[in-house]
């Protein structure tokens, strides 16, 4: 304890004020209580020895951080624009980071200056129109709406999540145009961003250019959802998110450079610290860029002023840095898992460092492996309580993936530097970089594949977890018996997944080479899943008892774009909730019918448990996986409490290429025949094959190649009833398949010819 004090006391009294700042985010005090008790503390200090007084300077630091953060968080509290909500008028936005694609619109972190004829400056959530997307710096003058951010009603918080970055608007803007760039600090961090954006662009391109700028710059808006999906299911997912590792291996580049080119050891590591400056810069703001920026200078700083060098004191200096900034920082999953695995880095790998004598492992290996079973450990209860699962696989995927790291952020950033004078150069360093980016992604496929990926249990996770922490058990046997206790550990893993495995249903999925639409059989329901290469969305999740979960996980199917609520009735979404639970989901798409249903507000609390956000869709909504365009038809609005569902719930048409697919849901023809539906190949029957008057007319306007009608062998409603089944075989050229007879119906195409077959 005394050398702690003697040696560490820097870092508490750190540690004292970060812990003061954060318990400011719950705790308000006025300022005419807590500053003359800060004196007072501080004056304890000076006066007494030594434990005694470090922990009252240790108080006096914690009580600064509560007023201080009180003040930064009323600061944070201030909106002008949300006295403003709904209102229209024209504004002048800067765009301050890179904007995001979603489904239906662009999204960017953005500063009003003004509004309407009002001066200001507030931090906003731009949402524009989907098309070309404004460059970070970009001036821009446009129209604008004020709104107020999602709530957690709709399965992700956005209003708590947006107001820890003091954000309280989401800024609706339309016809923006660009002004002008901005200037200062900020102008400095969007030409090097672009920089280096432009350079990685100039010898990659899709998937390769879009893992290489998530790596380098932590931008991931360009990476479609199934990768993404698979990041998280490996446990890859911080290598998309601007690490220590990255400022670490630029920090030690820069010195060895600097060696190679005779530069005097002080003159490089005043370059390290230009170098990581400036890649902080053009990062951005984020937690794990700040705190290993700071620590990366501090220890080049250490160097030149030859000063001891501690590295607690220079991570604690970083969570001040942050906290200082934004208070509530430490309630981001991002902080936590940042300072978290740092942490465990500290206090694991040293204690660890003699095991390799009882396993046959290179040291490197070994080194690298307790790295990542430490982190994996430290950083696992965090994770499942912010996302509700595990990656199981992390430490074989990081195993595999962390190699490729270090060449990949030097052939980057060298490629950066060298791009102003030799473009030739800085292409072919790109183009390496962008290869050691592909294995990365195939090492996120390949491990995301594996038997259970991902955890759901919190049994399953407190076992897994046992078992990774008891090789440091080992240390402590006889040398004698720790190979034994070795191999018995690697026999009980190796078993468990032998067991996995052969329990592990024989998938037959395969990627779609074009559309593919899957009629799942789920008796009196409907439930269809629509795929093309780059992601699927599933239209409505049958009953409970169909276990559509079940069903896609069989299939080999473990992550969705999005899944479709058609309207809150059992045999359309009774397993949505399963459905978020077992696979991992992008998105809900949910026409906000307010019908009572609890199978409805089950699905609701599902997405919020698993932190899937809810977009509500109406008429006129469109997006896009690839070259599949899905379009919702209907409804126009929600409709009251006490109407039919049915006569609100979603039409949607699948278009890819010139085939297109109209998914009706229960919406029969006093509804699809009012809108503007051109000629479809295929058509997905409404209401089970219920009696529908104004069907023959339906089918003469669209003109379909084949109907499917989703329904239950012997229902009790007699489904599909003889005139429907009368009026589809009147029509000429018309083939008809149900999954009562014909089970899961598969429909393909390549966006011309169309085939079709049945799966019992």
């Amino acid at each position: 304890m005394r050398r702690l004090l003697e040696t560490g006391w820097p870092a508490l009294l750190l540690c004292a004020a970060c812990a003061g700042l954060t318990l400011s985010v719950w705790l308000r005090l006025p300022a005419d209580v807590l500053l003359p008790a800060a004196c007072a503390a501080a004056t304890g200090a000076l006066l007494g020895r030594d434990l005694r007084r470090l922990a009252l300077a240790g108080l006096a630091l914690a009580i600064l951080g509560l007023w201080w953060g009180a003040l930064r968080e009323t600061a944070l509290e201030q909106s002008v624009l949300a006295s403003h909500l709904g209102e229209r008028a024209a504004a002048r936005v800067v765009v301050t980071g890179p904007a995001r694609r979603t489904q239906f619109a662009l999204r960017a972190p953005a500063q009003v200056v003004r509004f309407g004829d009002e001066e200001l400056r507030e931090r906003v959530l731009l949402e524009l129109p989907l098309g070309r997307a404004p460059p970070q710096g970009a001036i821009l003058e446009l129209r604008a709406r004020p709104v107020e951010p999602h709530g957690p009603e709709t399965g992700f918080d956005e209003r708590a999540w947006l107001a820890r970055q003091g954000i309280h608007v989401v800024l609706r803007g339309e016809n923006p145009r660009v002004v002008g760039r901005r200037g200062g600090i900020g102008g400095v961090a969007d030409r090097l961003h672009a920089h280096v954006e432009q350079t990685l662009a100039r010898a990659t391109a899709g998937e390769r250019r879009a893992v290489l700028t998530g790596i380098v710059l932590g931008e991931e808006g360009g990476i479609d959802t199934s990768l993404r999906g698979a990041f998280r299911a490996s446990g890859l997912t911080h290598l998309l998110a601007v690490s220590g590792q990255n400022v670490a291996i630029t920090a030690i580049g820069v010195v060895w450079v600097a060696r190679l080119a005779g530069i005097g050891r002080i003159a490089g590591e005043g370059l390290a610290i230009l170098v990581v400056l400036a890649y902080a810069l053009a990062v951005g703001w984020q937690p794990s860029v700040v705190r290993a920026a700071v620590a990366g200078i501090l220890a080049s700083l250490g160097w030149i002023t030859a000063r001891p060098r501690d590295r607690w004191h220079a991570m604690a200096v970083g969570a001040l840095v942050l906290l200082a900034w934004t208070p509530t920082a430490g309630l981001d999953p991002g902080f936590q898992l940042s300072f978290a695995a740092v942490a465990a880095i500290f206090l694991v790998v040293p204690r660890v460092a003699g095991v390799p004598d009882a396993y046959p492992v290179p040291r490197g290996v070994w080194d690298v492996l307790v790295v990542a079973v430490a982190c994996g450990l430290v950083t696992a209860p965090i994770v499942w309580l912010h996302f509700g699962s595990v990656a199981l696989w992390t430490v074989p995927a990081n195993l595999a993936a962390e190699p490729a790291m270090p060449p990949l952020i030097a052939l980057s950033l060298a490629a950066a530097a060298f791009e102003p004078v030799l473009p030739g150069v800085a292409t072919s360093l790109a183009w390496l970089a962008g290869w050691c980016a592909a294995w990365i992604a195939f090492v996120a496929r390949a491990v995301s594949g594996w038997p259970s990926a991902q955890i759901h249990s919190a049994v399953a996770l407190t076992a897994v977890l046992a078992l990774a922490a008891a090789p440091v058990g080992v240390r402590r046997l006889p040398r004698y018996r720790r190979r034994v206790a070795a191999v018995g550990l690697v026999s009980v893993a190796l078993t468990l997944a032998a067991a996995a495995c052969a329990f592990r249903p024989v998938p037959s999925w395969t990627p779609p080479q074009g559309l593919r639409v899957t009629f799942l059989d789920v008796g009196q329901g409907d439930s269809a899943l629509v795929e093309a290469p780059g992601g699927a969305v599933l239209v409505d999740e049958g009953p409970p008892e169909a276990d559509v979960a079940g069903q896609l996980r069989a299939m080999g199917v473990r992550a969705l774009t999005a899944i479709v609520l058609t309207h809150p009735q059992r045999d359309h979404i009774g397993g949505a909730a399963a459905v978020l639970d077992g696979l991992r989901v992008g998105e809900v798409e949910d026409p906000g019918i307010e019908a009572p249903s609890a199978d409805h507000d089950a699905a609701m609390a599902a997405a919020r448990r698993r932190h899937v956000p809810v977009e509500i869709v109406h008429e006129g909504d469109t997006f896009r996986i690839g070259k599949l365009r899905l379009r919702i038809l209907w409804p126009d609005e929600p409709g009251l409490p006490s109407e039919d569902p049915n006569q609100h719930a979603v039409v949607a048409l699948a278009s890819y290429g010139a085939t297109d697919v109209l998914l009706t849901a229960d919406a029969e023809s006093d509804v699809t025949g009012r809108l503007r539906i051109p000629p479809v190949e295929v058509l997905k029957v409404a209401h089970h094959g219920s009696e529908d008057s104004g069907l023959p007319d339906l089918l003469r306007t669209l003109r379909p190649r084949l109907a499917v009608i989703s329904v239950g062998k012997g229902n009790d409603y007699g489904h599909p009833r003889p005139e429907t089944i009368a009026a589809l075989r009147a029509e000429p050229g018309l083939e008809t398949l149900r999954t009562d007879e014909s089970g899961r119906i598969v429909v393909e195409s390549d966006g011309r010819t169309l085939t079709v077959r049945a799966q019992r």
